[in-house]
């Protein structure tokens, strides 16, 4: 029996096969309003069927501006997260979310598609987006629950959580230039669960025998001191470094005002009903106190109503903006390793040159070596050095040329990646510091008129006092 809070729920004892959901090819009308419906389609005569479990998420207003995320009318590609269905299995319990995909790209052969995915599905996507662009800003996933969390994992405020982070990973990627053309993320949207679970596993057997290649040149250079630094990378760093600390002071100085708040309202629950208590003691204070207490009590519930929804206007998204940073400080770390390796190879290339112009000045200089002698061990000659090197400065050179190609790529993608990635972190702080202000003035906003019906009652009760005064001495 599910609890209330896990009840909007639909519970699947068993996985279900669901296959991807397709237009008719003749169908030219994207029309956006029924992706964002809370509808699927029945997969016998394509007509619309309710979903059993969307309209109670969809009624909460936790989520909804959900669907401003990633549908834009403009784009030619729109991918929705919602439905979720908790799958019981024999050995797992887990939570899959419906994918809904609409799509006018040529290499998609159909315009639109429906499949279910769970949280690991998307840890697999992003891990092979990585892999697969090294230097693209790979947007974070929602961490998954804490070892304390885990019997709140199927609560209803955890999945909301989960459901709209997950649908601004996928909003990210799919305002990607080259992440939305990524055959992984093709897959991941169209596969049915069958064909995508032999496609996972497919691709990690390629992955196991091939080794991690793209992780070879990523070893100790990391931290090391590179010689030639770039103006332009050190100075995002910098920046960087910089807006995690204040953000990350904001979100403490915010819990700790958070929690004083909540400290606050639990003396004022006590408070106000003392002037409740003490009306009745007093009849011609009566209204007067009565409306005091009335007035805390609404103020008090304007504050908890701000306590209440403080980690979604500020602690959650802070958090999350937190490892958005994080990862577009890992990129630029990977930037440097491959700047390291180019450096380590041309010093070694330089070093090779310098040994071999060593190597012929002193063949030059020395007079010939008299042959006769006879020695038990052999010494290598400058000949024989200046062989081996004749063969190693070729293989050294190749060498530098592809390191910088590789590091002259890297520098171009993730330049145009920071210069994507700068107006969306403008607009990611500043969602979250008007939603910070917004609650506030609705916070004092129904503090004051609780105050100002006091007022207006305490004067109206006063001029009546005055008439009835008045007439009683006339």
């Amino acid at each position: 029996m599910e609890n209330t809070s896990s009840a909007v729920l639909k519970v699947v004892s068993e996985p279900k096969e669901v296959s991807p959901l397709v237009l008719k090819e003749n169908s030219k009308d994207f029309d956006h309003s029924s992706v964002c419906s809370g509808s699927t389609f029945d997969n016998d005569n394509n007509s619309l069927v309710q979903s059993p479990s969307i309209e109670s998420f969809w009624s909460i207003h936790d989520i909804e501006n959900l669907s401003e995320l990633n549908m834009d009318e403009n784009s030619d590609l729109c991918v929705k997260i919602d439905n979720p269905e908790k799958n019981l299995e024999t050995m797992e319990t887990y939570i899959t979310f419906r994918v809904t995909t609409r799509v006018a790209r040529i290499e998609f052969p159909n315009h639109e598609y429906v499949v279910r995915r769970r949280y690991n599905d998307f840890l697999w996507l992003r891990q092979k987006l990585m892999e697969c662009h090294q230097f693209c800003i790979i947007p974070p996933l929602p961490g998954k629950h804490s070892l304390i969390g885990q019997l709140d994992r199927y609560s209803k405020d955890f999945i909301l959580a989960r459901m709209k982070s997950l649908n601004m990973f996928i909003a990210r990627v799919c305002q990607h230039p080259i992440l939305s053309c990524n055959e992984n993320f093709k897959i991941f949207l169209t596969a049915s669960p069958p064909d995508f679970a032999t496609y996972k596993k497919k691709r990690s057997s390629i992955t196991s025998s091939n080794g991690n290649l793209a992780t070879i040149s990523q070893g100790n250079s990391s931290h090391s001191l590179l010689k030639n630094r770039h103006i332009e990378f050190d100075k995002m760093k910098l920046y960087l470094s910089i807006l995690t600390d204040k953000l990350s002071a904001i979100e403490r100085i915010s819990s700790r005002i958070n929690k004083e708040h909540t400290d606050l309202i639990s003396e004022l629950n006590n408070y106000y009903p003392i002037f409740t208590k003490w009306a009745n003691l007093e009849p011609q204070l009566c209204t007067m106190l009565e409306n005091i207490g009335n007035a805390h009590e609404r103020s008090m519930a304007a504050q908890s109503a701000l306590v209440h929804c403080y980690n979604g206007i500020m602690g959650v998204p802070i958090r999350e903006f937190l490892q958005y940073i994080e990862v577009v400080q890992e990129t630029l770390k990977k930037r440097e390793s491959y700047q390291y390796t180019y450096e380590s190879s041309l010093d070694e290339l330089n070093k090779r040159h310098n040994e071999k112009d060593k190597l012929l000045a002193m063949s030059q200089d020395a007079p010939a070596q008299n042959s006769s002698g006879f020695t038990i061990w052999k010494q290598p000659s400058n000949d024989d050095k200046l062989e081996k090197l004749g063969a190693c400065i070729p293989q050294l050179l190749k060498r530098v040329e592809m390191s910088q190609d590789s590091l002259e790529m890297a520098n171009e993608c993730l330049r145009s990646d920071l210069n994507g990635w700068q107006p969306e972190k403008k607009q990611c702080i500043k969602k979250i510091l008007l939603d910070f202000v917004n609650k506030q003035i609705n916070y004092y906003e129904a503090s004051v008129n609780a105050w100002e019906h006091v007022t207006n009652e305490m004067v109206t009760d006063q001029g009546s006092t005055r008439k009835q005064n008045s007439a009683n001495t006339k």
